[in-house]
């Protein structure tokens, strides 16, 4: 065998070196993203219908506390009021609750 063979037998070896490690590279990232892709869909449809049920839940207590209170607005400004005060709460540990679980979580899942 020749040095001229043995540079080519070298280059070919490199060429498919770098083809595997780029399909690899590839297929890496679409596991990831389907991986992040997937579970987006799920939380996003696990908030929709918490979303549902707690708005058909909120309307009923209303009517309940309306009811109780000889007229209905009043339950509809008591769960307003029930609401305004935990949007509140939320906003202010905003980062603690949301924020950083979910960066956290989406780095995560892209190292994994």
């Amino acid at each position: 065998m020749t040095s001229t063979d043995s540079i080519k037998t070298l280059i070919d070896k490199s060429k498919d070196y770098l083809d595997t490690k780029i399909e690899l590279t590839r297929l890496k990232t679409i596991d990831k993203s389907a991986d992040v892709l997937s579970t987006v869909v799920v939380t996003v449809s696990i908030l929709f219908v918490s979303a549902v049920l707690i708005l058909f839940a909120s309307l009923g207590l209303a009517l309940l506390i309306g009811k109780m209170l000889g007229a209905y607005h009043y339950g509809f400004f008591i769960m307003a009021g029930f609401y305004a005060i935990i949007l509140l709460v939320i906003y202010v540990k905003r980062e603690k609750w949301i924020k950083t679980p979910i960066a956290n979580e989406l780095i995560n899942k892209m190292l994994k």
